[in-house]
């Protein structure tokens, strides 16, 4: 904010964060599920049919080894085999209605948390994204989903799928040998142990993972948004430096991520072999004793190969619930995160705007983590109190970090001011709907946002449903018209990223078009000609002049051509309003005002 409204210090959001418990993290994960219940429902039928299919297979194999071959009763023989190849076409078919519609699942679930964190996002007041980095936000709308969406499919079918089989298995094996099934039981509680101890451990690790990713796409968006500033700086070198500062830190992350999946993996194998070591060697002294056949011992040899793929499912399952859990962690806590400002209980909206606007004794200061750097400084609005009548033209004046941009802001409620009252028409601005309060208000910063689309749509920004003679009319006043008509595709023209292929007093100009196409009560101009040419601040000002006609405006300006035919001149120091009066007069008093004009910071 300071030096223009809506601009201000990014600190990370870590200190606003709450340990979230599991039981709170699968309640807000199980409510994605329920708009696609019928989807989950086919993603969990098929996986009853695999795991089916899966035990129904060896139980067979051992019918035909136990009992038809040695019977050489042919027709069961190939009826046996028919009903192997029938079954395996049932496999293959629910496998791919499994792997189709389960992911299918996930990618809508992404959606629907894509969807509402995006919306969340559009309400959250500007202390939020003052504190918080912008590739923070961005590696949680992207990166972050996507994980959560693959945890959405695969956890609860891997995990269903896995005990099952596990469980099926086992059934089947104690129905055959009691004895060689508790022999196969011994490895299964040192695996779960295993998988336990390793749980917490591999959630760490991969929290940390995606907070490194957070960083690279913060330093990755500061070095591309202002590689301008980069080249002309030749700062090249430095931001190379910065980003393998970063990247080698994500990379040490991976690395500590892979070497606890190295050693939960490893020792995974190795009691999974353990597991068909125990099989043969348990049958073969049972088998010695006559308390098992070669037929037992194949058949749960072949139930050790079907539950080694469940066995994998459930450290596939840790590995991704970890992955998900951790993703979806640091989407709950956008999730709730509260709107610093909201609207009161009682709030209404007038049936008219007539733009007085009266500040009350107002005092305000940025949230501690803004202004942690400035923790001895005094606040940043101190007891203002000042009158603005309807429809006359005020300009507030005064060296940089006096306090304008921000008395500014408290006008549409960007912020909320610490003390007092700020008040249009006799009411506080607290009493008015937001929405209501902003449309009446039209903001014109001196670093124009341009959106990455054409220059039609950066002006519809305005008022999105208004008709093409109203666009056109809107930019003729804003003296942007011509120069839209010497450009090939005219209106429909792209403008770039941040309006890159602009230059700054046509930025400006759209800028203003849209504010006339709106056409507020109220408007507001934060330093709006400040880093223009000459010639494009005269065009600007004549644009101005248009748009300021019968409404009621607030000029932030350094520039005594901006300031000097306003109806009322605030002057600001320290977060104090020290002079009032119109040019002539503050000029003839010899104080302040005069003191800046003559060091020519006006």
């Amino acid at each position: 904010m300071r030096g223009g409204m809506g601009r201000g210090m990014r600190f990370s959001d870590e200190k606003t964060k709450r340990k979230i418990s599991n039981r709170e993290l699968l309640k807000q994960f199980v409510k994605y599920y329920r708009p696609h219940l019928k989807l989950f429902a086919a993603d969990m039928t098929t996986a009853i049919i695999i795991a089916g299919v899966t035990l129904v297979i060896p139980w067979i194999i051992r019918n035909v080894l136990n009992d038809y071959l040695p019977q050489k009763n042919l027709p069961m023989l190939l009826e046996a085999v028919g009903a192997v190849f029938l079954l395996t076409v049932v496999l293959g078919i629910a496998h791919y209605v499994n792997v189709r519609w389960g992911h299918i699942l996930g990618a809508r679930m992404e959606n629907d948390m894509r969807r509402d964190l995006f919306s969340h996002l559009q309400k959250l007041s500007f202390s939020y994204f003052d504190r918080t980095k912008t590739g923070h936000i961005m590696s949680r709308l992207s990166n972050d989903l996507t994980s959560l969406a693959e945890a959405a499919h695969h956890a609860p079918e891997d995990l269903f799928i896995s005990l099952i089989t596990i469980v099926g298995a086992f059934i089947f094996m104690f129905y055959f040998n009691v004895y060689l099934a508790v022999a196969a039981l011994i490895p299964l509680p040192v695996i779960l142990l295993w998988g336990i101890v390793f749980q917490r451990k591999m959630r760490d690790n991969f929290r940390e993972v995606r907070s490194k990713v957070a960083e690279i796409n913060s330093q990755v968006e500061n070095s591309i948004q202002g590689i301008r500033e980069v080249k002309s700086f030749v700062n090249e070198e430095r931001q190379i430096n910065k980003f393998h500062q970063v990247n080698n830190s994500f990379l040490s992350a991976r690395e500590r991520v892979f070497g606890t999946l190295a050693l939960f993996f490893s020792g995974m194998m190795f009691l999974i072999q353990c597991y068909s070591m125990v099989i043969i060697g348990a049958g073969a002294v049972l088998m010695y004793y006559g308390h098992a056949t070669m037929v037992d011992i194949l058949t749960f040899f072949l139930y050790n190969r079907f539950i080694m793929q469940p066995i994998f499912k459930l450290t596939n399952f840790v590995e991704i619930f970890q992955q998900g859990a951790a993703a979806f962690e640091r989407f709950v806590e956008i999730m709730e995160v509260e709107e610093d400002i909201k609207d009161h209980e009682n709030a209404f909206e007038p049936e008219k705007i007539n733009g007085e606007i009266t500040f009350d004794n107002v005092s305000f200061k940025y949230d501690e983590q803004v202004e942690a750097e400035k923790q001895n400084r005094e606040l940043v609005l101190n007891n203002v109190s000042l009158s603005i009548k309807p429809g006359t033209t005020v300009a507030l004046v005064g060296a940089s970090g006096a306090g304008k941009s921000t008395l500014a802001a408290l006008i549409p409620r960007f912020y909320e001011a610490k003390n007092g009252s700020v008040k249009i028409d006799g009411i506080d601005v607290k009493n008015l709907k937001q929405h209501f309060l902003r449309a009446n208000i039209g903001v014109v910063q001196q670093n124009a946002f341009l959106f990455d689309s054409t220059i039609r749509e950066n002006i519809l920004l305005g008022e999105p449903d208004a008709s093409d003679e109203q666009l056109v009319a809107a930019a003729k006043n804003a003296n942007i018209f011509d120069f839209i008509a010497s450009l090939p595709d005219g209106l429909d023209a792209k403008v770039g990223e941040h309006g890159v292929k602009l230059s700054g007093g046509q930025k400006q100009r759209i800028a203003i078009a849209r504010v006339f196409l709106k056409n507020p009560p109220i408007l507001i101009f934060d330093e709006a000609t400040s880093s223009l040419d000459n010639e494009s601040e005269k065009l600007i000002h004549e644009s101005m002049e248009k748009l300021t006609e019968n409404r009621t405006t607030l000029i932030i300006a350094h520039r005594l051509s901006t300031v000097k035919n306003a109806d009322n001149i605030f002057v600001m120091q320290d977060g104090k309003v020290v002079e009032s009066g119109t040019h002539d007069q503050l000029m003839e008093k010899k104080a302040y005002y005069h003191k800046l004009q003559n060091a020519t910071i006006l």
